[in-house]
């Protein structure tokens, strides 16, 4: 009984997290949909037009992005012969800063190394990496702005200016 009792309570925290936010979906067509909006963890979102009606699946095929609680995500080609990817907007003009948060659960060793019986992990970490969109070309900068990248910045010369004299740090992306 114990049991059953708690794998019900497993998944019934696994259905609070699936919840709908409030948000904008575009169209390819250039229509817009307002609504509720749940990001897929493998991709596509689906959309609500109200909290009682049926959930319809979209994806790069037929959005080209959406916006919820304040954020917006956009579908970016990167590669040739690659699905689009979906990247948060950070900053949008003739030079848009995107960003990705990845996570990486790190690497388990059994029994640790005592061997005590239980495991030990490590290397486990969040990362923000930057993408830098330029003449409808993709660049991947990283987790941090270097002085190469300041190449594809030439055109922009206040936002160099602040990069070299340090006015612009992470935070500032991040908050923006």
């Amino acid at each position: 009984m114990k049991n059953i009792f708690t794998i019900l309570l497993v998944f019934s925290f696994s259905l609070v997290n699936a919840q709908f936010n409030k948000g904008t979906v575009f169209l390819k067509d250039s229509t817009k949909l307002e609504g509720l909006v749940r990001i897929k963890t493998f991709g596509g979102i689906k959309f609500k037009s109200t909290k009682d009606s049926k959930s319809t699946f979209y994806d790069y095929k037929t959005i080209t992005g959406f916006d919820t609680e304040g954020e917006k995500y956009r579908y970016i080609k990167y590669q040739d012969g690659f699905p689009p990817r979906l990247l948060k907007e950070n900053i949008k003009g003739k030079i848009s800063l995107y960003s990705n948060e990845v996570y990486n659960p790190g690497h388990t060793i059994p029994n640790g190394f005592a061997g005590g019986g239980t495991g030990m992990t490590f290397g486990g970490g969040s990362a923000t990496i930057y993408f830098i969109l330029v003449e409808d070309k993709l660049q991947r900068v990283g987790t941090r702005l270097k002085k190469k990248h300041l190449k594809i910045l030439e055109n922009c010369t206040s936002l160099v200016e602040k990069i070299k004299k340090k006015d612009l740090k992470k935070k500032m992306f991040i908050k923006s």
